[in-house]
């Protein structure tokens, strides 16, 4: 259930224990070797295992930090990076990190269908050759349909960009916002009139009663697409907070196994100025006994 537990302890011990017994190991087998200046052979055995491990120290701070920026994916991702090693966090990262964007927000859906009542086809041409746009029929399902399109740009910017969610969903929001204002601005009377009475042959009075049932309809459609917008409005809202969650959780196991790297990393140190010690004084007691048996 929790994979990286210990994990600092556990290799940073290890670690110690292998770099001291290593590096005295080696510096006794250098020392009694070279049969002289056994300090020296030591302090080079010592030199050498230490590039080589500052060399492995930059790979391992530079997967942690690609671990750490990447690890906005599922939990287990993040703990199984630390496990498996640094160089498979970057991929995994990412797919995780897509794949929970995709299952979030991928499902989320717009209808652009209104319920249309019968509308005399003179109206509807006379409403199309206006030139407020705003009268014309199809005008509502036209803003609806550029609202899905904008959501759909959305959503895959968001799947290729995870990283970049909250600026993603807070920028349809306000566009989101803005026509929604837009819709629920109310339609000038007279515009309408003015429309129907030029471009049919409708009477005054038959005119004004077209008027009339033409706004009872725009009304209802209008609802009916603020219905809509509401809706979709709280389902991105409720989507972005469990990405918060979902973000928050990962982060958290990022700075854990972070934490267990920076552990090993000091307990390491340690062991490293212990083990030039060590090494300095093996090599010596290595060229010792070399020179005692040449003397025996």
């Amino acid at each position: 259930e929790h994979p990286a537990s210990g994990i600092g302890t556990a290799v940073g011990i290890g670690s110690a224990v292998i770099l001291v017994a290593g590096m005295t190991a080696g510096g006794f087998v250098a020392g009694k070797l070279a049969g002289m200046d056994g300090i020296i052979h030591g302090f080079l055995v010592w030199a050498t295992t230490l590039i080589v491990a500052v060399i492995l120290g930059i790979f391992l701070a530079v997967g942690t930090a690609k671990m750490t920026a990447n690890a906005l994916g599922a939990v287990s991702s993040v703990t199984g990076s630390v496990l498996s090693g640094a160089g498979d966090t970057v991929g995994s990262g990412v797919s995780a990190l897509s794949e929970e964007a995709k299952e979030l927000f991928g499902k989320i859906d717009f209808n652009t269908v209104l319920k249309e009542e019968d509308m005399p086809q003179n109206i509807r041409t006379a409403l199309a050759k206006s030139d407020v746009k705003e009268l014309h029929p199809d005008y509502l399902k036209k803003q609806l349909e550029e609202v899905k399109d904008d959501l759909g740009k959305s959503v895959k910017a968001i799947i290729a960009s995870p990283q970049e969610t909250d600026e993603t969903v807070n920028g349809f929001l306000n566009r989101l916002k803005q026509r929604a204002e837009k819709l629920n601005q109310n339609i000038d009377r007279n515009d309408l009139a003015k429309a129907i009475t030029n471009n049919t042959n409708l009477s005054k009075p038959e005119a004004d009663k077209m008027v009339g049932q033409y706004m009872n309809l725009i009304d209802k459609a209008r609802l009916e697409a603020a219905k809509q917008i509401d809706n979709l409005e709280t389902n991105l809202q409720k989507a972005e907070q469990e990405w918060k969650e979902i973000k928050h959780k990962a982060l958290v196991a990022a700075d854990k196994a972070t934490d267990a790297a920076a552990r090993s990393a000091l307990v390491s140190f340690f062991a490293i100025l212990l083990g030039a010690v060590l090494c300095c004084a093996a090599g010596a007691y290595g060229s010792r006994k070399t020179q005692e048996r040449v003397d025996i």
